[in-house]
């Protein structure tokens, strides 16, 4: 019996430390997905399994995935749509949008300026793509918009489905944890990134109307509330990352707290919105020179291959173009259309 008391609080301990052993393995593992978040939607390709689907994730948003029918799907086409128009707008730029700069390194190890773009990216895409989804009955848990009240003097009246920002919002900035505790340096200046993202989303919000009459008289007019196309979007963050401000060590973001903690007069509120914080990408490490990633990638014309190529020269390929050409009507008579088929050959430029 002695035997028995002595080994029994020792394979007790044992197993308790395997608990406590996996229980730090598996916070350790949430906290490097949430952490890495951006980087699973950004990257993601295909299915892996669990609630969110075509992504890794943490339990908080596994569970938000499993109650909100259609959001993977959304958060899916969010990646394709952040991926897509990032690669346009750094089609002919030495870095076009890969996470790799060199060897194992890849963008998401430190603060490049091409980090804080693809964390504003990210959170602009799921941002627009969840609006959009409630707008078209795709989600569950939302629908249009809020519909303002029509005035008596306004010469058109509100109706129609306004996209759900306020929707696409808050669920974004729940899924990327935007609202979260104080965290380290980089952690705060990649939620401000993010926010910059959403809220270039919410600038070109704008007002879209149609006409109702006899024959397009438009004696009545209904307007509603539409985001503008996702290339406006990505086209003003491109523009935000030319003008991204480098950081010092330890300079912190001003960060705005969330507007559900703060309660302001009515009047510092609307100035509060008027005037956004979240205008200016930051970011803390110079950028790599992304050499390593260039080659083969075809230049622009000549002058753009002696950045793009790194110095490394490039070659000259030519394409044969097949067009239609000399259209005309058959005969010369309407509605019957013949070409003939001109050809004409285009050089394009390969990075040594």
């Amino acid at each position: 019996m002695q035997t028995v008391y002595i080994n029994e609080p020792t394979q007790m301990h044992t197993h308790m430390r395997e608990c406590i052993s996996i229980e730090q393995m598996l916070t350790a593992r949430e906290h490097y997905i949430s952490e890495h978040t951006v980087m699973a939607v950004f990257t993601s390709q295909g299915q892996v399994g669990g609630p969110c689907r075509y992504m890794p994730a943490t339990r908080r948003q596994n569970h938000q995935c499993r109650k909100e029918t259609g959001l993977p799907g959304t958060l899916n086409e969010a990646r394709k749509l952040a991926t897509q128009h990032c690669e346009d707008q750094f089609r002919y730029d030495r870095w076009n949008c890969s996470i790799e700069t060199r060897g194992k390194r890849n963008i998401f190890k430190k603060l490049y300026k091409e980090t804080a773009f693809v964390h504003a990216l990210t959170a602009a895409a799921m941002t627009h793509s969840i609006a959009r989804a409630c707008a078209e009955g795709r989600m569950t848990k939302c629908s249009c918009g809020p519909r303002k009240q029509n005035r008596a003097d306004q010469d058109f009246q509100w109706g129609g489905c306004n996209d759900n920002l306020k929707h696409g919002k808050r669920v974004t900035r729940s899924f990327l944890e935007l609202r979260g505790g104080d965290g380290d340096e980089v952690t705060e200046i990649l939620r401000h990134d993010s926010e910059v993202g959403i809220e270039a989303v919410s600038t070109l919000m704008k007002d879209k109307c149609k006409c109702h009459g006899v024959s397009g008289s438009c004696s009545m007019k209904t307007c509603w509330k539409k985001m503008a196309d996702f290339n406006a979007t990505a086209t003003l963050l491109r523009q935000k990352y030319n003008q991204a401000i480098r950081k010092a060590p330890n300079q912190r973001t001003m960060r705005q707290a969330p507007a559900s903690r703060m309660k302001k007069p009515k009047q510092r509120r609307k100035q509060q919105q008027q005037q956004s914080k979240y205008t200016t990408l930051y970011y803390l490490e110079t950028s790599p020179p992304f050499c390593a990633v260039t080659k083969d990638r075809q230049c622009l014309h000549p002058d753009n291959c002696a950045n793009l190529c790194c110095g490394r020269g490039y070659v000259t390929r030519v394409f044969k173009q097949v067009e239609k050409c000399r259209c005309r009507f058959n005969n010369g008579r309407c509605c019957q259309l013949v070409c003939d088929f001109c050809q004409h050959y285009e050089d394009k430029y390969f990075c040594k």
